[in-house]
């Protein structure tokens, strides 16, 4: 017999991130979009009152049932578009000027959805953009978001990935100057994202067989004319994890400057990129309002769009919501086949 969820719509929590960026309007046009309203329920997490100037500022309708905390966190079905109030210093916060004040709200924000996805009450979460300084200054010291929701749930083990329908990557590190990233880069850690994204690709539906581990060095050292990383940091947990998962093809280092062409042309399912930079600028040249952050390793689906408060264009109804469009698909996506 099949779980009678497995039929319903998953319920998606969008934080609406820094309210002095572009966050409210593309978390607004989401829920409201025709398109996403048949597939999915939908809960908006942020100041009511923002988020209602907002849609009437881009002459859209409010169209949210509000519900408290315990309503969120209770036994009854949820509305299929909702949105639970999360107050914000609003004499503190303005469009485009970021503040200890919106880093607060952003975070408040997070912390109410991962609490309901920790209850089972939300099948997935989206997350609109916030500023990491202004994050710290609100008294929370995580670098992003992956860091942070690690934190609330509790776990240790997890990675960044990207997704799109041409190119899906991992990161072995994230976000630490490159200097950092280098010392980061160790058999157990490269070891390590291999196991996530074995296991976790696996869980949420996403093919694994082949997958491209890059080198650090141009050419992946030349077979060690430009120095040992490769062999001595990347090429023992190649080794290792074939060892682990012989059913899986497991290629590497590769020079980084033709790996995400071959993926692109399908050779590999997905790519292992070492340092931020080394995968996030190939996947945005490709897909930049496409691509899709997922965080992998919680115990929830957790997406998000691949841009940042833009405070430049906040409140002028001009942002771009394709990628949180894109989102929203993905969290759906994911939590069904998860």
């Amino acid at each position: 017999m099949h779980n009678l969820k497995s039929f319903m719509k998953p319920q998606i929590g969008i934080t609406t991130g820094d309210p002095a960026g572009v966050g409210p309007e593309i978390s607004v046009r989401a829920a409201l979009n025709p398109e996403l309203m048949g597939t999915c329920g939908m809960v908006l997490f942020g100041d009511t009152a923002i988020l209602r100037v907002q849609a009437e500022s881009l002459g859209l309708p409010f169209d949210f049932e509000q519900i408290s905390r315990e309503e969120l966190l209770g036994s009854g079905s949820l509305p299929a578009r909702a949105v639970v109030d999360v107050p914000a210093r609003q004499s503190e916060i303005s469009p485009g000027r970021g503040s200890a004040a919106g880093g607060e709200a952003a975070a408040h924000n997070i912390e109410e959805c991962v609490g309901a996805c920790m209850k089972g009450r939300l099948d997935a979460m989206v997350t609109a953009p916030l500023n990491k300084k202004h994050l710290r200054e609100a008294g929370y010291d995580f670098p992003g978001h992956t860091e942070f929701l690690a934190n609330l749930a509790k776990v240790h083990d997890v990675a960044m990935a990207f997704l799109t329908d041409r190119l899906k990557l991992v990161l072995v590190t994230i976000h630490v100057p490159l200097r950092t990233a280098i010392e980061q880069i160790t058999p157990s850690a490269v070891l390590g994202k291999i196991e996530i994204t074995l296991r976790e690709f696996r869980r949420l539906g996403l093919r694994c067989d082949r997958v491209a581990v890059a080198g650090m060095n141009p050419h992946a050292g030349e077979g060690g004319l430009l120095g040992r990383d490769e062999a001595e940091r990347i090429e023992p947990a190649i080794v290792e994890a074939r060892r682990r998962h012989p059913e899986s093809r497991i290629d590497g280092p590769l020079p980084a400057d033709t790996i995400f062409y071959r993926a692109v042309q399908g050779e590999f399912d997905v790519v292992l990129a070492l340092f931020h930079d080394q995968g996030l600028g190939p996947i945005k040249l490709l897909g930049f309002g496409e691509a899709v952050n997922v965080t992998l390793g919680l115990p929830f689906v957790r997406t998000s769009v691949d841009h940042g408060t833009a405070y430049d264009i906040a409140g002028k109804g001009i942002a771009r919501p394709e990628s949180m469009f894109a989102a929203v698909r993905w969290a759906v996506r994911l939590a069904r086949r998860r």
